[in-house]
């Protein structure tokens, strides 16, 4: 199995257990969900270093997106917290 086929496949596996184990939980917040699937992602990215630097120079620009959406959750949940 070449390593594009084992990160993928290590992706979906890690976010589809996490997914599931968020809703059997009753979680409902989307701003977990996303913080949770960021982390998976850069985590198993993360592991899968070797992959061509075309690959690399993608997965951190998808990286770069996903913290960005991760920082304005940050921001958001800062200022209702504030707020009160």
């Amino acid at each position: 199995m070449r390593i594009y086929n084992k990160y993928v496949l290590s992706l979906l596996l890690s976010l589809g257990i996490s997914n599931v184990a968020l809703a059997a939980a009753g979680q409902r917040a989307l701003d977990v969900y996303i913080v949770l699937n960021t982390v998976v992602y850069l985590v198993i990215s993360l592991v899968y270093v070797y992959l061509n630097p075309r690959a690399r120079s993608l997965l951190s620009t998808i990286g770069f997106v996903l913290i960005g959406a991760f920082l304005v959750i940050a921001g958001m949940k800062a200022a209702e917290v504030l707020g009160r």
